[in-house]
């Protein structure tokens, strides 16, 4: 049984591919460093001499949100998490295109 006034309205599949997604990753030096994706991941503050790319994995699978493909890499030595953003490659996305437009108004 369904509370009285929550989810009412159904959002479609394209209110929910461009929705904001949280940052699952929370720096902090009070706990070791902890992989629980897709819920969270723990990570040091700051990264290390350790922390190159040959040094990262990827967790969990590629995202897209407005056109933007990220996913999160970990240190394997460390524990130091990053979300990491693809180069945006041609698209046919609203947002990347205003981002590509503001960028070459401000190189201007």
């Amino acid at each position: 049984m369904r509370r009285i006034g929550s989810n009412i309205r159904k959002q479609n599949q394209d209110a929910k591919s461009n929705r904001p997604t949280k940052n699952i990753i929370v720096y902090t030096t009070k706990e070791k460093p902890k992989n629980n994706y897709p819920r969270k991941i723990v990570s040091p503050p700051e990264p290390s001499k350790c922390c190159t790319e040959e040094n990262r994995f990827i967790v969990g699978s590629q995202r897209e949100v407005d056109g933007f493909k990220f996913c999160y890499k970990i240190c394997k030595k460390c524990g130091h998490a990053v979300k990491f953003f693809f180069p945006a490659t041609e698209t046919t996305s609203e947002a990347v295109t205003q981002y590509r437009q503001w960028k070459r108004y401000m190189a201007q």
